[in-house]
Parts: C-alpha cells; structure tokens; sequence
C-alpha cells in the first residue's frame, strides 16, 4: 500500500484499508525544523485518522454501521439470500443455526466481516474412516466423490508399483459405503464411509504341463471278437505355461494363465477293438504264436504260409520279414478267399 505524503515539517503516512479491515500507522520523522510541541504532534495524528476515516467508508461491514447487510448464504450446496446485522461469518452462521466446526469447508474464513452484497458459503465436513495395515482411523473429509476424497487424505492408488524379478506389488484404497458395498470412483461418499487400503501382490509362476494324448478305437477283423489290441501306443504331448497369481491382503484371488506355448505335441493312441475271429487260437496252433517260426518243410510265420500262398494274398518277401499286424492282415485275406481250409489241421480254432 502507498502511505500519503508526509507534510514537509512532520513525517507521517497512512496505510490504505482493505475491504474488510481498518488499520493504519504513523510514522513520525525528525523534524525539519525547530523544534515542534507535543501538541502539534497529536494534531497531525487527529488529522491522520480522520483522512483514513475517510478512505474506507464505502467498504464499512454492516455492524459497524448498525445497519442491515444482504448476503447470499450457501449451506451444503442450497443457496438462500438472507438479511443479517451480525458482524461476522461465524455470528451468521451461529444466527443461522448451522453446526460448522474448524473441519468443516467456510467461504470466506468464518472469522471475516460481514458487508452487502457478500456470499457465504458452508460445506460440512464428513466422517470417514481409513484402515490400513489392521489399524483404524477416523477423519474429517470436505470431497463429495470417492476420487476427491482420495486425493484429500491421499490415499494410495496403485501408480506405485514395487517389482521384482517374478513379482510386482502395490498398495490400493478402496472405498466402501456405511453398507459395506464398494464405490465407484465418481460415487459419492456418505457419512461413516470407510477406505481399506489393500495390499495387492503379483506373482508370476511357469511349469510344464502333461497334454495328454487322445485314444481312438476303431474295429477291425484283424482281432479277434470281443478282444482289443494296441495299433499305436502314441504318447503324451508337454506344455509350458505361465500362471498369473493375483493375491489381496495375502489371499489368493485369482490364477489365470498368460502365457502358453506347446513344447511337445501328442501323438493319438490308437486301439483296435476285435470283429474277426481267434487269430490267437489259430496262431498257438500252427506256430505256438511265434511270428519268426520257421518249418523246415518251408512254412513260415505266425499262420505257417507258404512262399506261394504269402505271394498269392499280396504279401512281399517271406512272412517273418513282418510282424503280427502284416502277417494277420494276409491270413484275413486267405480265409475271406477259402475259409479255414487253408490250415487243415488248426483251422477249427478260429
């Protein structure tokens, strides 16, 4: 504020007033000349105060007046004009019957002055309270939503992230209404409100895992009725997979896979189920079941074939060059063609 110019035989100045307030000060220099009396002192301060008087008349607060002031008063968001001849905004309130306190959110400062044409405003602070790590505090909050009281008492929101090789975790507050239902981030928070600040942890895990192999049976003559044979054993195929792990206050939550990748596929086990007849049987009989049997008299194999007669089915070579599933496949061919006549003496164990 710029002081009056001091006359020049007596060094004063007064300080300009604010709206609200009337406040000055004198500053009294040496004198220029001569000596000066007391009293001529004490008239330039007299003079001094009657021209900061002045100054302020237009911004005066309704009290000092003894005059009525016209204010607009906001309490919790319903706006009304009121007439009052208090001085100040906590005396308006007081007169209003509104319960502030220090928490509460006041516009202007509740000790300001009253004047005409002012607004007023009062927002009521609520109860919340905040539990972190088992231990329960209660406070005061002004915010009406979920995020404005977050960012009141600063709660954590997960942008703080601690990692690890195979890990990462972070602290997280929640809100839940008086119910116990959890709130949006735009919901508004009501009385006795509650935010948990939850500890939540990451865990990443890889393991192999056993794709198992898929069985198919199919019929076939070339086993006997009622029996099952292995054509292909086949084998299990392997995975990796990695897990996600998802734990809240040390408590697994949720486990999905987020990585997957086939190390080994499965290779299908195929099984025969029997529609012909004894093969075993007649097999015991002409060879005691052995596929390498060998007569001198030039007969071959599990079922005894001739060279002439392997040849006449299809078959390559002689019948001990393959095993039981070629061997078989040439004797169905012979008995569809002439019966079990073609083994004279085991014939009748199929």
């Amino acid at each position: 504020m710029k002081p009056v110019e001091p006359r020049a035989t007596l060094g004063c100045a007064v300080l300009l007033p604010d709206p609200y307030e009337l406040w000055s000060y004198m500053f009294v220099s040496r004198l220029t000349q001569g000596g000066a009396s007391l009293r001529a002192f004490g008239s330039a301060a007299i003079g001094t105060a009657v021209i900061a008087a002045g100054l302020v008349t237009t911004a005066t607060p309704a009290s000092a007046t003894d005059g009525a002031a016209t204010v607009t008063l906001t309490v919790d968001g319903v706006s009304t004009s009121v007439t009052t001849t208090t001085a100040t905004v906590s005396d308006l309130l007081t007169e209003r019957s509104v319960p502030f306190d220090g928490t509460d959110l006041i516009s202007p400062n509740f000790q300001a002055p009253l004047f005409d044409g002012m607004s007023v405003s009062w927002t009521p602070a609520k109860r919340v309270y905040v539990r972190d790590n088992g231990v329960r505090t209660a406070h005061k909050v002004v915010g009406t939503t979920v995020r404005e009281v977050t960012n009141e008492l600063n709660l954590p929101t997960g942008s703080a992230k601690e990692r690890r090789r195979d890990a990462y975790s972070y602290e997280d507050a929640q809100m839940y209404g008086p119910g116990g239902a959890q709130l949006a981030a735009d919901a508004f928070v009501r009385e006795n409100s509650v935010a948990i600040v939850h500890k939540i942890r990451f865990a990443f895990r890889d393991r192999y895992l056993r794709i198992e192999r898929k069985v198919v049976k199919d019929r076939s003559p070339l086993v006997r009725s009622g029996g099952i044979r292995v054509l292909k054993d086949g084998r299990d195929g392997r995975q990796h997979v990695v897990y996600r792990k998802r734990f809240v206050d040390g408590e697994l939550t949720s486990k999905r896979i987020v990585k997957s990748n086939v190390v080994r596929d499965a290779d299908r086990r195929v099984v025969l189920v029997g529609t012909g007849p004894n093969w075993g049987g007649l097999a015991a009989c002409e060879s005691g079941g052995n596929p390498n049997a060998v007569n001198p008299a030039g007969f071959y194999g599990l079922y005894q074939f001739s060279i002439s007669t392997w040849r006449s089915v299809g078959g390559r070579g002689i019948p001990t060059d393959y095993g039981y599933w070629e061997q078989t496949k040439r004797a169905w061919k012979l008995l569809k063609i002439s019966g079990s006549s073609s083994w004279p003496v085991c014939g009748s164990r199929l």
